[in-house]
C-alpha cells in the first residue's frame, strides 16, 4: 500500500499513512465498523470490514477531493445497480463507506455482461467532473512515473480524441476488470471511478483489450458505443498494454 500511495501522491503522504490507524479506529467507532483486512488501492487505502455481519467497505483517501468527485458520482449513478453503492461518507476526511460485493471476484471477459454495463454507467455529463482531456494528461503522466519511456505519440493520439466533438457522458475513468466485480445474481458491479465527462467509447479500451482478441473486443463491445473510435482508443492506449501494442496498432 504505502508504495503506492508514495507513487501517487509522493512522499508527504507518509504523515497521512502514519496518521491511519487512529482514523480508521474512528471512523469505526462512529460507523459500527469491525475491520477484517486491508484490500487493494492504489488511491485510497481500503479495508474490508463487518458492521452488523454484513460486509461492508471503508475507504480512505488523503486526498478528501478524490472522495468528493468519487461520492458525486456515486449519487449521479445510484439508481443503478450496476455500480457499488455509498452507504456512509466523511469527504473532508476522505472517507467513504461502500457496500459489500459478494463473491467480489474481478470481472472476466462477458461481452453481454460489459455492454449492459456500460450502457448503464453512460448518463448525461454532470457538472464539477473533469474533462477526459484532463484525465488523458493525468493518466500518461502517471504512466510515465511508474514506467519511464516515451509515450507523446499515444498521448497525442488519446488527448485528439478526448477533444473531438462527440455527444459526452459521465465516464468511470477507470474501468479496467479488476474496477468490475462478479456481485453474484445482480451482475456485474463496477467500483472505484476516477469519473470525468467525454467519449463513452474511452470507458470500453479495458474491456476491449480483455478479449481474446482485440479485433474480437471492438467488434463486441460496438453495439454500444462507436466501434470506430473503441478502435482509436484501443491504438492511442496501447502503451499501457506493451504486449499487445503491435496488435493495438494494426486495428482499422
Amino acid at each position: 500500500m504505502t508504495a503506492k500511495l508514495i507513487t501517487r501522491f509522493g512522499p508527504g503522504v507518509r504523515v497521512w499513512i502514519d496518521a491511519l490507524p487512529a482514523l480508521v479506529a474512528a471512523l469505526s467507532a462512529r460507523w459500527d465498523l469491525v475491520p477484517v483486512r486491508p484490500m487493494t488501492g492504489g488511491t485510497s487505502h481500503t479495508l474490508l470490514c463487518r458492521r452488523a455481519g454484513v460486509p461492508v467497505v471503508l475507504k480512505l483517501t488523503p486526498e478528501p477531493e478524490i472522495a468528493r468527485q468519487e461520492l458525486a458520482a456515486l449519487t449521479a449513478w445510484e439508481p443503478s445497480p450496476r455500480m457499488v453503492r455509498v452507504l456512509e461518507s466523511d469527504v473532508a476526511a476522505g472517507a467513504l463507506l461502500l457496500e459489500g460485493l459478494e463473491p467480489g471476484t474481478p470481472a472476466r471477459w462477458d461481452p453481454p455482461a460489459m455492454s449492459a454495463l456500460l450502457d448503464a454507467l453512460h448518463v448525461p455529463p454532470r457538472d464539477g467532473f473533469p474533462t477526459l482531456a484532463a484525465r488523458v494528461d493525468f493518466v500518461f503522466e502517471l504512466l510515465a512515473r511508474r514506467r519511464p519511456g516515451d509515450y507523446s505519440a499515444g498521448h497525442a493520439a488519446a488527448a485528439r480524441l478526448a477533444r473531438d466533438g462527440v455527444p459526452p457522458a459521465l465516464l468511470h475513468g477507470d474501468l479496467h476488470l479488476d474496477n468490475v466485480l462478479d456481485a453474484g445474481a445482480r451482475g456485474l458491479v463496477a467500483i472505484d471511478p476516477r469519473p470525468c465527462v467525454g467519449d463513452p467509447a474511452s470507458d470500453a479500451a479495458d474491456f476491449a483489450y480483455a478479449a481474446p482478441d482485440l479485433r474480437t473486443g471492438v467488434e463486441a463491445l460496438s453495439g454500444v458505443v462507436d466501434g470506430d473510435r473503441l478502435a482509436a482508443w484501443c491504438r492511442a492506449f496501447a502503451d499501457f498494454f506493451p504486449d499487445r501494442r503491435e496488435e493495438a496498432l494494426t486495428l482499422g
